[in-house]
């Protein structure tokens, strides 16, 4: 009789951690589930009947302290130990003195203590009696196996345990969908357990690799292989009744247990790609879609063509990047973010060059992130890209109205002009006008105002003897010894001293 274990603990490392320390079967123990907070565990409770539970005292939901009071009262017979770091240990004392049996502290732990404090509990419950195993079981070893822990599996064992010809994984990652919850992960396990023992053709094994990969290996005959696919489409269809969001994968053949890692490694790969595979609850390794390596984005070059305004240039080498990472079939995340990055970097460019912010960036991440699948994100993304191109227009038609002020301010450069007033009469933000002034003239407002002026007066100076109170005033100076300031900033000598060294020559 195996001694029944639960583990409650939030942090997903540490379950895991737990969970390989030791093999919990050949110690004479069964462990039976894992949940992230006390809420969870006590569903498990009602369902699993668990003898011994380690709890963490820190939790969200329901903590240790709180769960030491509810198993006191309702599962009297269930045993405590609880895990604890340094400084809760003020909270340790209390859920003793709420019936816990006994604690670990988490920095100390290790197989040995494990084993210690486990034996020492199992003591303390009437009639059990922990026999020790020469070795843990085949569905244990596999686990081990497959998470990459250490083990004693052989081929030979992999041989009696599985004596057709052929295996193969059905396999799914996060079958739970959205819920993450623990116990609908047992309950998962169990429906596929009974599923397939119903099978009497075949030898399977349901296993829980890493906690969040639920695997179903296969062994059969040659002669079944059609009518096991049957009954894997058969089970998937069962499986999604009651987890409509899982999506599966039916690896390739295999005959050994280095097919075995090599296998499980292909599906794990494919598991992760729903993303690709809208409307499909079991992809065949075989069919899937073509991987390609996806090719280097030149952020030089995209850069570049962002600082200098060329914003449709821009949009058009964004878009023909994402198009083609679709076509990789690369990670969901990376495509996303990706994607985000680059257009995070467009809008930011645009805002500067504007003036002002044409798209929250937040709403536009959230619609990104919330597709769901390929198709959901390319129609998403077009329609980021047509609002994008939009902005680019609205670039173009300001670059044609620029080109009206430029000549608007050649044919009045005598009047007393202010960009302000400029601004409001061609219907511009004055920040705005000022930030594309600049960008396209590569000098403010004011100062291509007073070049165009000085260069005027120089040629009222070379034509005429009008005097430099008259000229100054002629090309839009009140103060002609302000005038005569920017004139000499411009030339480098006064307007008299202009004149009489370009008369001499």
């Amino acid at each position: 009789m195996y001694c029944k274990v639960l583990i409650i603990e939030d942090e997903y490392i540490m379950r895991q951690g737990i969970r390989h320390m030791i093999e919990w079967e050949k110690e004479g123990y069964q462990l039976i589930g894992e949940a992230s907070n006390g809420e969870e565990g006590l569903a498990i409770m009602e369902q699993d009947q668990p003898d011994i539970i380690l709890a963490d005292i820190v939790m969200p939901v329901l903590d240790g302290m709180e769960l030491s009071l509810i198993v006191k009262k309702r599962f009297p017979q269930i045993r405590l130990i609880m895990l604890s770091s340094y400084d809760n240990f003020e909270y340790v004392k209390q859920t003793l003195l709420n019936g816990a049996c006994d604690y670990i502290l988490k920095p100390s732990l290790n197989p040995k203590t494990l084993i210690g404090v486990l034996d020492q509990t199992a003591a303390l419950i009437p009639g059990m009696c922990i026999s020790k195993q020469s070795g843990a079981s085949i569905n244990e070893k596999l686990n081990r196996y497959l998470s990459g822990y250490e083990t004693d599996l052989t081929e030979g064992d992999f041989r009696k345990r599985f004596p057709y010809t052929k295996c193969c994984l059905l396999l799914s990652k996060d079958s739970i969908g959205q819920t993450g919850r623990n116990e609908d992960a047992i309950g998962l396990v169990r429906l596929l357990k009974e599923y397939w023992q119903q099978q009497e053709d075949y030898e399977s094994e349901v296993l829980f690799a890493g906690g969040e990969v639920c695997v179903v290996l296969l062994n059969y005959r040659i002669r079944d292989q059609e009518k096991i696919l049957c009954e894997a489409r058969q089970c998937i269809r069962k499986v999604r009744s009651c987890y409509p969001d899982s999506f599966w994968i039916h690896g390739d053949t295999f005959d050994s247990l280095a097919g075995l890692q090599q296998y499980y490694r292909q599906a794990l790969s494919l598991a992760g790609l729903q993303f690709y595979y809208k409307d499909t609850d079991l992809l065949y390794a075989a069919d899937s879609r073509e991987r390609r390596e996806a090719e280097r984005f030149s952020y030089e070059q995209y850069a570049g063509l962002l600082s200098s305004w060329n914003f449709s240039e821009a949009l058009k080498q964004l878009e023909a990047y994402i198009t083609n990472l679709c076509s990789c079939t690369i990670e969901e995340d990376l495509l996303k973010n990706t994607a985000k990055t680059l257009v995070y970097h467009f809008l930011l460019e645009k805002e500067k060059a504007d003036g002002k912010m044409w798209f929250p960036c937040a709403e536009i991440f959230r619609t990104i992130d919330h597709s769901r699948y390929l198709q959901d994100f390319q129609k998403e993304f077009d329609r980021i890209l047509h609002n994008l191109q939009q902005l680019c227009k609205e670039t173009a038609r300001t670059n044609d109205n620029l080109e009206e002020i430029i000549l608007y301010i050649k044919e009045n450069y005598a009047q007393n002009l202010e960009l302000n007033n400029i601004a409001k009469k061609f219907n511009y933000n004055y920040n705005y006008l000022s930030t594309c002034f600049n960008k396209k003239m590569n000098e403010s407002f004011s100062e291509y105002l007073n070049r165009i002026r000085i260069e005027k007066a120089c040629e009222i100076l070379q034509s005429s003897s009008c005097s430099i109170a008259r000229i100054s005033e002629m090309v839009g100076y009140s103060d002609p010894s302000y005038f005569s300031r920017i004139f000499k900033n411009h030339k480098g000598r006064t307007p008299s001293q202009w004149k009489r060294r370009n008369s001499q020559t």
